[in-house]
């Protein structure tokens, strides 16, 4: 494996570093620079822009130290390695004060270097990737509407998600994007794939349902004979997206083994198709989706606490309709449109009322649920008014159900109890509770109590008066 790193190696000893650049060409380090004389390092460096500097402490002329000490003042983004011959803690010290990354002693463990070399290289990558994030954040702006314009809104904090999807374009790392069902989690990872202006397609698998079988050749492919019915070969859906995009929606559902793979998958960026001895590359990069809490599940032990690490680098957490009640105007006249176009219908004129009927539902389905219910609407819509009638027995039904399910939930609890609480202090513990779940966010709370923001104001502002009695 020939890796992309450029190194140069600065000993006065010639022996020592044909041994050493041999051993680091055998293991794909064939980017060398060797440097014998310390009085050209500077000149160098500045003509070969090396990534990483292996560099003998003890030379003649001039201390490895000091080298140090001006490599990292004039070139600080370069990753500094320090050999020596003394293993002392002074030494060791010194060394990490100055800047080094790390510090061997000889004779050196090369399988434990190669490791910090590689190691090294990927933390100095995702700290640039994390400063060019938070500036991009920062700045605020969106160099590309175009490729979020099948998302609508108006909310602020979807429109920070379109910044943050920017600032993490470029990066090869995977993405993990958290949604309730029916919030449009599809269409943020085609917008991931398009604000990355990457060569390839993005390819969709939904993990719900796969078998570790299934899920393998799906994704690796086979070659003929790799098992029954394996009459020929068969390409994988990673290589249909090679320099693309690969979205693996509902991996919360993933079994164990599946688990085990897609981990190996993104760590080493390699894969074996099923039946072949073949080492195949990856260039696709890995999005990811779920409904499901994926922390919860780590906790039952139906997800790996490894796995989770990867895919949650870059994280997307789209927020449910009802926390966006000011995209339900413009998705409507959206959705109400598509349908009628589809139909071949012309466009009815929307009721004031049925936005008071939507402000007041919870979207459990969110957007799909939304569109859902305007399309059957428009269905029924002979006039040229949008009918409400299916709309309002959809939301009562809806509502009837959420009700009976709180109801009994409720008196159940109450029915353990002894003695009941007073109205006040039962208040009092419902809005603790909810401001708990909501992370003490009042507008999260009220929609979790039922009630509007400012009837959890006012009940927040009796807390301070003296209770009455009569």
């Amino acid at each position: 494996m020939n890796r992309n790193i450029s190194i140069m190696l600065i000993d006065d000893d010639e022996k020592t570093l044909l041994g050493l650049s041999t051993i680091l060409k055998t293991k794909g380090f064939t980017d060398q620079n060797v440097i014998t004389n310390t009085g050209i390092v500077i000149s160098e460096i500045i003509k070969n822009k090396p990534d990483v500097i292996l560099l003998d402490v003890h030379m003649p002329n001039i201390c490895g130290l000091e080298l140090l000490q001006k490599i990292k003042k004039d070139f600080p983004e370069i990753i500094v390695i320090m050999i020596t011959g003394d293993d002392t803690v002074d030494v060791a010290i010194r060394c990490t004060k100055l800047g080094a990354s790390d510090y061997f002693t000889k004779p050196l463990d090369h399988n434990r270097l190669i490791h910090v070399i590689d190691y090294s290289i990927k933390e100095q990558k995702h700290n640039q990737e994390l400063l060019e994030i938070q500036q991009r954040l920062l700045d605020n702006k969106l160099a590309k509407n175009e490729y979020f314009s099948n998302i609508l809104t108006e909310n602020a904090e979807m429109k920070k998600l379109f910044n943050y999807i920017e600032a993490i374009a470029q990066s090869n790392r995977p993405v993990l994007i958290l949604g309730e069902t029916g919030t449009g989690k599809e269409l943020f990872a085609h917008a991931v794939h398009k604000v990355s202006n990457s060569n390839g397609q993005m390819v969709t698998v939904n993990a719900a349902g796969l078998d570790d079988t299934a899920f393998s050749d799906s994704l690796f492919g086979h070659k003929k004979g790799a098992f029954t019915g394996a009459l020929k070969n068969r390409e994988g859906l990673i290589k249909k997206a090679k320099f693309g995009a690969i979205f693996l929606d509902e991996i919360g559902d993933l079994k164990s083994q599946s688990q085990i793979k897609l981990l190996r998958l993104i760590q080493e960026n390699t894969y074996y198709p099923l039946g072949s001895d073949i080492l195949e590359t990856n260039t696709a990069r890995i999005i990811t989706a779920t409904h499901q809490n994926l922390e919860s599940l780590i906790t039952e032990g139906n997800f790996r606490n490894d796995l989770y690490f990867r895919l949650q680098i870059h994280t997307i957490k789209i927020p449910p309709l009802r926390e966006r009640r000011e995209d339900i105007p413009v998705l409507t006249e959206f959705f109400i449109k598509r349908a009628c176009e589809e139909l071949g219908k012309p466009t009815p004129e929307i009721p004031l009322e049925l936005f008071d009927l939507f402000n007041n539902h919870l979207f459990l389905g969110n957007v799909r649920e939304l569109e859902m219910l305007l399309y059957d609407a428009a269905i029924h819509t002979s006039g040229t008014k949008l009918s409400l009638e299916h709309i309002k027995k959809h939301l009562e039904l809806t509502s009837s159900n959420v009700g009976n399910s709180k109801s009994k939930e409720a008196w159940s609890d109450f029915g353990s109890m002894k003695e009941l609480p007073t109205i006040r202090t039962a208040t009092n513990k419902l809005i603790d509770e909810a401001l708990k779940r909501s992370n003490n966010n009042q507008k999260k709370a009220s929609i979790i109590l039922g009630i509007t923001r400012q009837a959890l104001n006012k009940r927040l502002s009796r807390r301070e008066e003296p209770a009455t009695t009569s």
